[in-house]
């Protein structure tokens, strides 16, 4: 590496510099930048943007000087910036550095407007990354502990303990932590995998085989393996990688590196190295997505998931509201009454089964997630059977245009699911704004197509059976999958020493995206084939619109269509002041056929019209009887 940039706010980040970024900077020669940030927004000491120049500052002297003795270039800047934050990334771009150096203080210190969490310094930029975390001069690192499970920042690692090794004859202590119930075959083999890798890393370094050392460790977690040896009797300081893994992966393991640097008893660097420009814009996206929910408290926590149990259960208030929705769709599917469908959709409170569903699938709760599945079945089989028989009952066996709305679902309608999905499961936990819940409902719409499923069942329409199901079948995936991803982004999580939760939570994510997968085949299908149709209707309109405005004396009055194979049976409606030839209506169709560019079969219905123009009213008291029609008249 060629630049190392150190960004220095205050005096006393600068207090471990000398012990752990010089090392480094004399084993790659590198220069190495002090950069003294300013933020503009918020200042707590005058005097440290008091307008000085760079070389000014005493302490930024004096964190320059142990550099003056050594071959390693230093140089001293000083920018102004917003935010800390904002100032670093700024720097980067300027200066180009192939390291960020930045500092952390031990977490319980005295916090100031201008100070960034762990989460805030690890940043996503285009070059390696560390992140040291002490609170005082530290004394030179003999024994160097690396927690290793393989990854991408493993080769940084062994890069800073040999430049250690070089400067203070460190030796590298290489940890992998097991779970406390691993065997001691399995203990064996990990030990034989780090060996693996630790001989891989030291085949393009300096650093002797003798001056590492294997440990492989038991623990209830991995964090707390790390924390048990990185305490004085064991290591000196801690290197470890920050590779920040999706947030399923970091949801596994915890935020180990922010753990083990708020807690360990020695000082901590958390290395990064960059990632790919297109992962990073994903990780960019998917952190502001994180962002948008609030975090809760562990009593809002609790209080939520109360209430997700007690909504779930199947008692006897439910299956009498589940009864009364069905029977209030049914019937406003029969009337074809959207508003009587709208308030079936306002009682039914089959969303917080569901919902349900989601919240046991992110705890990883067994016992929640049963209770959900059971509810939400045990209410489509009450829905399905309390329509059925309503339609078999009432002696109505015409489908409304309500009912066949909802036997043709696309990839809009999973992605109204989606959405209401997310919003039920954001007011459910936010109690300032669920008063929304019934407006979710009718969005969503969980009643009104099972009540079609029922009905067609009863009246053996099959196509309207598999097409109103996938709908149902839509909202429910819809609803799970955004009911849990709402839920993890306010940190729900299962328990990470628990593994049969952490078993459930993965199985039902993977059962999650399968369904999603699935579900989505069938409605790109009926998709593609609703847009076909309506490009199809566009063109039969727009051809028919030209045809009839030049002929004078035919008015459409009503037209459809059907695709037999690559023929179109078109079927016309029109009135007519006079009566239209064969040849005229052969005319036509051959016209229509050139300008939809395909065969056409032409139906062509014509109402004999009179057309009066308007006329003033006649001067005569008693008009003149119409003379009676013939028997021959037509």
């Amino acid at each position: 590496m060629d630049t190392i940039l150190v960004p220095l706010a205050r005096p006393e980040q600068a207090a471990i510099l000398s012990t752990f970024i010089l090392p480094v900077a004399r084993g790659e020669r590198a220069r190495v930048i002090l950069l003294h940030i300013c933020p503009t927004l918020y200042v707590s000491d005058e005097a440290l943007c008091a307008g000085r120049k760079a070389e000014d500052i005493p302490w930024l002297q004096a964190a320059a000087l142990p550099f003056q003795d050594t071959d390693v270039t230093v140089e001293i800047a000083r920018r102004e910036a917003h935010s800390i934050a904002g100032g670093i990334r700024d720097a980067v771009r300027e200066f180009k550095p192939d390291l960020l150096a930045l500092s952390w203080r031990r977490a319980g210190s005295d916090k100031n407007d201008d100070d960034l969490t762990l989460h805030d310094l690890l940043m996503d930029v285009p070059c390696d990354l560390v992140v040291w975390r002490g609170d005082q001069a530290a004394p030179p690192p003999h024994r160097v502990l690396i927690p290793s499970a393989g990854g991408p920042n493993v080769a940084l690692g062994f890069r800073f303990a040999e430049d250690f090794h070089r400067s203070y004859g460190s030796k590298v202590l290489l940890l992998t932590v097991l779970p406390r119930t691993a065997s001691d075959e399995e203990a064996a083999a990990a030990r034989a995998a780090m060996e693996a890798r630790a001989r891989a890393a030291l085949a393009s370094s300096s650093l002797p085989w003798d001056a590492v050392e294997l440990h492989v460790l038991r623990a209830k977690s991995p964090a707390a393996g790390i924390l048990q040896m990185a305490v004085p009797a064991h290591s000196d300081v801690v290197i470890i990688g920050a590779s920040r893994e999706g947030v399923i992966q970091r949801l596994r393991f915890g935020e180990i590196p922010e753990k083990v640097a708020a807690e360990a008893r020695v000082p901590v660097l958390v290395i990064k190295r960059p990632l790919p420009r297109r992962v990073t814009l994903y990780r960019r996206v998917w952190d502001t997505l994180m962002r948008v929910t609030p975090d809760l408290t562990e009593a809002e926590k609790v209080e939520v998931y109360r209430e997700s149990r007690r909504s779930s259960r199947a008692s006897r208030d439910f299956f009498t509201m589940i009864a009364l929705s069905t029977a209030i769709a049914t019937f406003g599917l029969m009337l074809n009454a959207p508003a009587v469908i709208i308030g079936a959709m306002l009682i039914a409170p089959l969303m917080n089964a569901i919902i349900g569903m989601g919240l046991g699938i992110v705890q990883g709760d067994a016992r929640l997630l049963s209770l959900g599945v059971k509810t939400t079945l045990a209410g489509v089989g009450v829905t399905l059977l309390v329509s059925f028989f309503l339609e078999i009952i009432i002696p109505f066996d015409t489908l409304t245009p309500e009912m066949i709305a909802r036997s043709a679902p696309n990839l809009l309608d999973l992605g109204v699911a989606l959405a209401a999905g997310a919003a039920g499961a954001y007011a459910l936990a936010r109690k300032n704004v669920s008063s929304s819940l019934p407006g979710v409902a009718i969005a969503v719409a969980l009643i009104p197509p099972l009540a079609t499923t029922g009905m067609a069942l009863a009246l053996a329409e099959w196509r309207v059976v598999l097409g109103a199901g996938l709908l149902f079948l839509t909202n429910l995936i819809g609803i799970v999958s955004m009911s849990s991803w709402v839920f993890l982004s306010m940190d729900f999580k299962p328990e990470v020493t628990r593994r049969e939760r952490m078993r459930l939570f993965a199985r039902g994510w993977q059962a999650i995206l399968v369904m999603i997968l699935l579900i989505t085949i069938p409605l790109a299908t009926v998709t593609v084939r609703q847009v076909q149709s309506q490009s199809v209707r566009n063109a039969v309109e727009s051809a028919l619109d030209a045809e009839f405005a030049n002929t004078p004396g035919l008015y459409l009055r009503d037209w459809r269509y059907q695709q037999k194979g690559g023929v179109l049976d078109l079927e016309l409606e029109v009135e007519s002041n006079k009566s239209v030839s064969f040849d005229q209506s052969l005319l036509l169709q051959k016209r229509l056929a050139r300008r939809l560019g395909r065969s056409v079969a032409l139906t062509l219905k014509v109402i004999p019209t009179i057309r009066l123009e308007p006329q003033p009213p006649p001067d005569e008291p008693y008009l003149t009887p119409l003379p009676q029609a013939s028997p021959t008249s037509p």
